[in-house]
Formats: C-alpha cells, structure tokens, sequence
C-alpha cells in the first residue's frame, strides 16, 4: 500500500497503483506542503471511468472539483504534474467513493449570466475570468447566489495556486549531471515553448526554445533547431516538427550545457540533442 502522510489515504489502494507511479508521486511532493490542504487526482471506476482534479481543504469543506484529467492514471498523473508545476501544495491520490456524494451537487451551476446552467468547473476551464469576476466584483443581493460567490472565490485560490510561480518550490529542482556530460533516455514533459529566430543565419531560421520538466520536478531549458528556412520570423519551417505544450519528448541522448537559476527555480540547459 502506497504511504501518504497524515492519514490522507485510509483506503486499500495495493491493487490500483503501480509502483512507479508512487515513486513518481514522492519524488514530486518533495518540497510541497498540506498545510493549506492537498491537489487531489480521484482515481477511475467502472462508473466514472476516468481520473479527475479536486482541490481539498483543511477545513474539510465541500472539495472542489476542477476538471477531469485523462482516462489513464500515467496520463493524469503527468497532466496534474504540469499543471501544479508552480505550486507548492501536495499532490495525493484518493479512492473515488470520497468524491462519490459531491458529484451530484448543484450549488456550483450558475443560474443567470451568460453562463446560465452551466458550472462553476466548466465555466473556469474556458473562461477565468468570468470566475474571477464572480469571486472579487459580483455582488449576491439574492441569498441564492451567496454559495456561487463562495465557490467562484475558492476557485479564485486555485487561479491563484496554479499561475503564480512559487519561489519556495526551487529545492523540487534540482541540477541535472555535469556540464559536458552526456545524459541518456530522459522523457521531458513540456512546460512552454518560444520561437526564436537564429541571429547567425541571413534568413528566417526559427528554432524552438522549450522549457520541460521530468518526473522527478526537475526543469530543463533546450532549443530545437529549425529543420528548414522559414518565410517569416513568426512560423516555423515545413520541416520542422512543432513542439506542443504538454507532450512528452523522448531524448535519446544530450549534452548539459550549463546550470543556472531563474527566479529560484534551478534549470539545466541541454544541447546536442537525439530524439527517439
């Protein structure tokens, strides 16, 4: 049975997790807290086949449900690590029957707006702002609409959780190797990626400067060459292959080119890359 701390998971859970997954787990909780509460990923049942993101706090409130994250647990597991990426609040696992009597809760649906009949959740995944708004600007002259304010402001603290980089988080990552060493086989979940023209060349050759993450937390910065000249310096070549946030890139060997820290948080710079 995985161990969590402070008796967050009381359930069997011996059957259901791999033992990568845990190690994945605790090396990415390393330097967060459940002080203010934990991330939670509800895991999948024949009913609910699919692993979601609910937000726990320590005043055992109502939880927040956030968004479904993949069918797989690997999947999920690696979506919620870019998502929290910048947090410094724990990420744990929970047994889906936690979760079971609060799906049905209809305190969250909005009943005006242009959102009308839709949630709170849903409403947050394609319009922020709009939450932000009800949580700081919105005034509930109807008691009704007083449980919406309360629910738009705990998502106003997710906004916040999940978008402000947290310098605290730094010892998550941590140097990768020497520089002019070789590392081998690293997966990189990418964080971002920025095109960049190449000042030493006379055309357009716009290369794409990626910043990714591995299982452990720990951050990298490398740049992806242009595969061809571009027409302009704002889009790729035909033969360049985009780079998309939240894929994983197989690297099948690279050379560490230089450490350096960027508000706390310590990157290695890769070079010389081979892809799988």
């Amino acid at each position: 049975m995985m161990a969590v701390e402070n008796g967050l998971m009381s359930y069997q859970l011996l059957s259901g997790i791999p033992t990568k997954i845990s190690g994945w787990m605790e090396s990415f909780n390393r330097g967060r807290t459940d002080k203010n509460g934990v991330y939670v990923i509800s895991l999948a049942t024949p009913s609910r086949p699919y692993y979601a993101f609910w937000r726990v706090f320590p005043d055992d409130s109502c939880p927040l449900f956030i968004r479904t994250l993949a069918m797989t647990l690997e999947t999920a597991v690696e979506r919620a690590f870019i998502v929290l990426a910048n947090c410094n609040i724990r990420l744990d696992l929970r047994d889906n029957s936690f979760f079971e009597s609060y799906y049905g809760n209809s305190d969250d649906v909005i009943p005006f707006g242009k959102y009308r009949n839709k949630r709170l959740a849903e409403i947050y995944y394609i319009d922020p702002l709009y939450v932000l708004w009800l949580a700081n600007k919105f005034k509930a002259e109807n008691k009704r609409y007083e449980s919406i304010v309360s629910l738009a402001k705990k998502f106003s603290l997710v906004h916040f959780e999940l978008t402000i980089q947290k310098r605290h988080i730094a010892s998550v990552s941590k140097f990768i190797g020497t520089v002019g060493e070789y590392i081998k086989n690293q997966d990189l979940t990418v964080l971002g990626v920025r095109l960049t023209v190449d000042q030493y060349k006379p055309d357009f050759y716009v290369n794409q400067s990626v910043l990714a993450v591995d299982r452990d937390g720990n951050r990298f910065a490398l740049t992806v060459k242009a595969g061809g000249k571009s027409l302009s310096p704002n889009s790729l070549s035909c033969h360049s292959r985009e780079i998309k946030k939240g894929e994983v890139l197989h690297i099948r060997s690279a050379k560490v080119m230089s450490h350096y820290k960027f508000k706390g948080v310590q990157y290695t710079r890769l070079g010389y890359l081979k892809f799988d």
